[in-house]
């Protein structure tokens, strides 16, 4: 994202870096907010398909019944490695349903990004239009943008990882449907290594940079169209 404060969030978030410790106990408290609400909302929304679709799934906008080995896990390798992963189910559907049900939940993890960035913009805009009259930002507005901005990242970094084809994600799922039947259910059968699996593929990408560098373009890639509205309504206002 090219806004300054996201670079440092980002920066934070996937590589660690240098920052007050005021800086650093914010990013991981809304980091850690940001993966559980967005673990909440992702899971109903799959549930509800699944349920819609015919198969079985508890669709609940309820935390604590989504709290689970798989899900806490998931918040801890995104507050410390920027990466997400839910241990997905299979739904109990047909191929064909098994993948949509599968595909909703990185979807809506993009979808919230997408929200994010839109939220995160118009912020931005009014703290300019703030700044510009008192030449001040008020503190609330600064805190609000950040949480936002974390969001972007944290729902981006879910889907990149969720889509991935391992056993025990949704892109798992979405293999194994794609394979022949025998040869899928070989390919779930080794989802008891998933964690290590994705633990391992999670510290390569995160230190290597490979993760930052692919969050970021999917952020710029979705702010990119509200720039360039926001510079068509607002030329003056935008260029900071």
């Amino acid at each position: 994202m090219p806004v300054t404060e996201d670079k440092v969030i980002l920066e934070l978030i996937l590589n660690g870096s240098s920052a007050s410790f005021a800086e650093t106990l914010a990013v991981i408290v809304f980091t850690v907010i940001a993966a559980l609400l967005s673990i909440t909302i992702r899971e109903y929304v799959k549930a509800r398909i699944t349920v819609k679709m015919g198969g079985s799934a508890m669709a609940t906008l309820n935390p604590i019944k989504q709290i689970n080995f798989g899900n806490l896990i998931s918040v801890v390798l995104m507050t410390v490695f920027s990466a997400s992963w839910i241990k997905a189910k299979h739904p109990g559907l047909s191929r064909g349903k098994s993948i949509a049900a599968a595909l909703s939940a990185p979807i809506t993890n993009l979808v919230i990004a997408f929200i994010s960035v839109l939220l995160c913009d118009v912020i931005r805009l009014i703290n300019v239009e703030i700044y510009s009259q008192t030449e001040s930002t008020p503190f609330i507005l600064i805190w609000v943008s950040m949480f936002f901005s974390t969001c972007v990242l944290v729902n981006i970094a879910f889907a990149v990882f969720d889509i991935l084809p391992i056993p025990g994600t949704n892109g798992g799922i979405i293999l194994s449907c794609l394979l022949p039947e025998k040869a899928g259910e070989k390919f779930l059968s080794f989802e008891k290594y998933s964690y290590i699996i994705l633990l391992f593929i999670v510290i390569v990408c995160a230190r290597s940079g490979v993760t930052a560098t692919v969050v970021n373009a999917i952020a710029t890639a979705m702010e990119t169209p509200f720039l360039a509205l926001f510079n068509l309504l607002f030329p003056a206002q935008i260029n900071y």
